[in-house]
């Protein structure tokens, strides 16, 4: 059944690419790196995907150990696994990992992959070869005009069954060419995620056109556009051109305040035919000012947590702290995912790298004590002030008037809070269990360790540069 009305399209389009035996990520295969492009120009946007990243990632993981761990020959901790990988989920609500694996199954080495670098192998290209993803640092054709398929990277999907691993080394003729394998997270499944600000892209678009449109201004002087008539003709392209010139040079910020024009008669005297803007600044601050709440609406982000204030004065503290623990619950469930996925990561690594078997991040508040009151209690207080927590959503999001949706979100914070409250018993059932740290390390026969860089590296060094 097709969902898509008479006046929608699909956001994205899914087709085999049957040249390089991928899926596209789009009908250009550009659309992670078309995200990436305007997250980072439009700056409402960049600055929601700063602050939902930090909040997805928390202050890093519980445990000590666990975060301090390094995992890749590159010298990178887990703790900074976990930083590269909150951006992605928060631009592309998707991840992927580079993991190295040994003979006995056991994890060696842990890898970011950019996000925007990973495609899904089509149907055609898994039966033929068993691979599951390709990288490839340039699908946008953003650095040369073609691919260069030689240069493209395949890996087998995670799987640490013994079995799996020994098919997969043999199929590819031994350890020496086995690349490790790819771990792919994508919160719409089975399939490339829309990002975190597919809804609004054209929003973000506009308010990359307004500030064009601004710095256009400046550069004018803020002045009306003007048609001028040169009356008589020029000796010679030369002399248009040049006049042309001078004209150029007197616009702008930057341009002489004072043109010298010298004419043999009156009639000589260029005309200047001003261009009657109709334009109303005030719409256009009304419409900046819409756009604006658009996209911080779409990130669910109070405006307290963005320096965002109604021009009232600026926050105090209990509004931050509010701000704070109603968007820690926001973004529970991502943290969630985070943990069942490092979790797996851990458990699966060839030493014992996590004593308390905590594998979640914590959030700003969970990282420190605020006036000596304990996390339940914290928690708690959160649990038992649901209407004010509403109260809050009301005032950041304007939803005064929108019972229903009200409702909705109050139900969907008493069922984080359950989330929650299971986790810390857990938490706490373990915390006077710690088991001292393993250093044993397997022995066994693996690989040489590749890194996802050096993947890159070797395929085309000028070509990066």
């Amino acid at each position: 059944m097709n969902n898509n009305g008479p006046n929608t399209t699909l956001r994205i389009t899914q087709r085999e690419n049957r040249t390089y035996g991928i899926v596209n990520f789009d009908d250009d295969n550009a659309y992670p790196q078309r995200i990436y492009s305007l997250t980072n120009s439009a700056p409402t946007a960049r600055t929601c995907v700063d602050t939902y990243s930090r909040f997805i990632g928390g202050s890093g993981f519980a445990d000590t150990t666990f975060y301090q761990t390094v995992v890749n020959s590159e010298g990178q901790t887990m703790d900074k696994i976990l930083s590269l990988v909150k951006k992605d989920m928060a631009r592309f609500r998707g991840f992927a990992l580079h993991v190295n694996v040994n003979a006995e199954a056991k994890i060696t080495d842990i890898f970011h992959v950019p996000f925007e670098h990973v495609r899904m192998a089509a149907e055609s290209k898994k039966n033929e070869t068993g691979f599951d993803f390709a990288t490839y640092y340039d699908w946008g054709r953003e650095k040369r005009s073609n691919l260069k398929a030689e240069h493209i990277n395949w890996f087998h999907a995670f799987n640490l069954s013994a079995e799996a691993i020994a098919i997969q080394v043999e199929s590819l003729g031994g350890w020496d060419k086995y690349k490790g394998q790819l771990l792919y997270v994508s919160l719409d499944e089975n399939s490339y995620p829309l990002s975190s600000c597919d809804a609004v892209l054209e929003s973000l678009n506009a308010e990359i056109q307004s500030d064009i449109r601004t710095t256009a201004n400046l550069q004018n002087n803020f002045s009306a556009k003007t048609i001028l008539v040169h009356k008589g003709k020029f000796a010679d392209e030369e002399s248009r051109e040049e006049f042309q010139k001078s004209l150029n040079d007197f616009i702008g910020p930057e341009g002489s305040d004072l043109m010298v024009v010298d004419v043999d008669s009156n009639e000589e005297v260029p005309d200047l035919v001003p261009i009657t803007s109709t334009a109303d600044d005030k719409l256009f601050e009304y419409t900046d000012s819409k756009i604006t709440n658009k996209i911080i609406r779409n990130f669910l982000i109070p405006k307290v947590l963005l320096s965002v204030t109604d021009g009232s004065g600026f926050f105090n503290q209990e509004q931050v702290r509010d701000a704070t623990m109603y968007y820690n619950m926001v973004t529970v469930e991502e943290r969630l995912l985070l943990e069942a996925t490092f979790k797996k990561l851990g458990g699966g690594f060839q030493q014992s790298i996590n004593p308390s078997g905590d594998y979640h991040p914590m959030t700003t508040i969970e990282s420190k004590e605020i006036r000596g009151i304990t996390l339940r209690i914290l928690y708690l207080l959160v649990a038992f002030s649901v209407v004010s927590t509403a109260g809050i959503m009301t005032s950041y999001f304007s939803l005064k008037n929108d019972n229903q949706l009200l409702g909705t979100q109050i139900e969907i914070l008493k069922i984080q809070y359950k989330i929650i409250d299971e986790r810390l018993e857990k938490i706490e059932s373990k915390k006077d269990n710690q088991y001292p740290k393993d250093h044993s390390v397997v022995n066994a026969v693996s690989q040489k360790p590749s890194t996802y860089n050096k993947l890159i590296a070797s395929t085309d060094v000028a070509q990066i540069r």
